[in-house]
């Protein structure tokens, strides 16, 4: 039973699959067919190379354990599939879940797929795609070029990492709806899935506010090639929603911010 307490913020929804509190005011720009989805020069790799691995993951990795108190729970799971690419199925509750991907899947390289906003901010474009960022196309003439970016980096046997209720809410604790689309992918290409969820709880410390974050890795979850391609893309998305679901539910304990459902 999680302790009772009066929490920062109150916000009312109405449609938990579309509405939006990010809370960023960014100039988006389109991406379409000409954006470079996947840069592979070698002046590029050499420079992702540090801006990845000497810059970005130190900062990662300092920063979620120091300040946001992660906790990772069966980190072992991701060993059995360390030899292939795989994507990785998180819910969406504040911006450090886009770091999930570079902890869970440490060493290997992780990419993220995010909204053209994160590829929008002016002078930020080569650095955020160099730690990870891929940038769904928002015209259809971009999505061959964004398919063939996420088949290469698979190939390459990285981690992608899918975040299916496609908005933030920041420190929501319940699973809001899923994309189906989302999970197209790993069937598609025929590699394996992790879901990951993350819950929040609070600290012991008083002075301490804001919720400390256990997170909670599934074993691997594989394609079924019993099945047609579609009804195999809704088996997994049962499978990722399931796990998510009984771990917000049961471990999920501290609401700083309340979302509760406005009334009609």
């Amino acid at each position: 039973m999680a302790k009772q307490h009066e929490p920062k913020r109150v916000i009312y929804y109405r449609d938990a699959a579309n509405e939006d509190y990010a809370g960023t005011d960014i100039d988006t720009k389109s991406v379409g067919a000409d954006f470079p989805f996947a840069p592979i020069g070698a002046i590029w790799k050499f420079f992702a190379f540090i801006a990845y691995y000497v810059i970005a993951a130190p900062l990662v990795f300092f920063y979620c354990y120091m300040f946001c108190g992660f906790r990772v729970k069966n980190r072992k799971a991701i060993r059995k599939i360390r030899k292939t690419g795989f994507f990785l199925y998180a819910n969406h509750s504040h911006f450090t879940d886009a770091f999930l991907a570079p902890i869970v899947a440490f060493p290997k390289r992780a990419y993220v797929i995010v909204g053209p906003d994160t590829v929008s901010i002016k002078g930020l474009r080569n650095f955020v795609q160099m730690v990870g960022a891929i940038p769904i196309p928002d015209v259809f003439s971009g999505m061959p070029s964004f398919l063939n970016a996420i088949r290469l980096r698979i190939e390459e046997n990285c981690c992608i990492s899918v975040f299916p209720e496609a908005h933030m809410w920041n420190f929501c604790t319940f699973l809001r709806p899923l994309k189906s689309g989302s999970f197209r992918y790993p069937i598609h290409l025929g590699v394996p899935s992790v879901a990951v969820a993350v819950t929040y709880q609070q600290r012991k410390l008083p002075f301490l506010k804001k919720p400390r974050r256990t997170v909670f890795i599934s074993d691997p979850f594989y394609p079924d090639g019993s099945l047609p391609q579609k009804e195999a893309q809704r088996k997994l998305q049962d499978e990722v929603e399931a796990f998510l679901r009984e771990k917000l539910d049961t471990y999920s304990t501290y609401k700083y911010y309340d979302y509760r459902k406005a009334e009609d």
